[in-house]
């Protein structure tokens, strides 16, 4: 009897301290992001494809690889965000979002195309219609002319533009946000592959994300 209560007490414990573990585990994810402090803008923010304005001198900078690195502002209604690369890059833009109360998570994607997708059922899914943007507005990779007009084949866009965008600060709750960047069409050495802040994020992963503060 004294055996069997024994091992009992012995089961309970073990199970005990398994959820202690695995809770201190989610705790320590959690305190393990990095939070950055976002500052405010200065000056009205302008969407023309150029981070180097005045209106960005105020920003939070992030340098990345390959000579690319983005902004970050806001001010009482946006938050405004500015990914640039170099004179030959595409700079195409994903960046990921969680909304703090929904925990939905949404990406807005600017290369040739601008849109917002909802990760559902483990797939990204339109939020909206094509070009209905809810909230938000981007200066995409601009369209500049075919390489045989006569042909009306093969379409050229602009390289060295930056890409640029303006998010209601309503569409996501609190002051802090979760959220993770991508980039491509940056040219690197080695694979060429897309450059991610933070640099081990996964998409469908907040806990590798990193934390933004709207400063006070």
């Amino acid at each position: 009897m004294k055996n069997k209560i024994g091992l009992v007490l012995l089961v309970l414990v073990t199970l005990s301290y398994s959820g202690f573990a695995k809770q201190q585990h989610q705790v320590s994810e959690t305190k393990g992001l990095e939070t950055i402090t976002i500052n405010p803008s200065k000056k009205t923010v302008l969407l023309d494809g150029r981070c180097g304005n005045d209106e960005w001198e105020a920003a939070t900078k992030i340098d990345l690889p390959a000579g690319a690195s983005i902004y970050l502002m806001y001010d009482e209604d946006y938050f405004y965000f500015c990914a640039c690369g170099k004179a030959e890059d595409y700079t195409i833009l994903d960046l990921y979002i969680a909304h703090g109360e929904t925990n939905q998570l949404h990406k807005f994607h600017l290369s040739a195309q601008m849109g917002e997708h909802i990760l559902t059922d483990g797939e990204w899914k339109p939020a909206s219609g094509k070009w209905e943007l809810k909230g938000y507005a981007g200066f995409w990779v601009p369209y500049s002319g075919l390489a045989d007009p006569e042909k009306r084949i093969d379409p050229q866009f602009a390289k060295g533009t930056h890409r640029q965008m303006q998010i209601s600060r309503k569409k996501f709750a609190g002051q802090t946000w979760k959220m993770m960047f991508g980039l491509g069409g940056i040219q690197q050495e080695g694979d060429g592959g897309r450059l991610l802040y933070p640099e081990k994020a996964v998409e469908d992963n907040t806990t590798t994300w990193g934390k933004f503060s709207f400063s006070k």
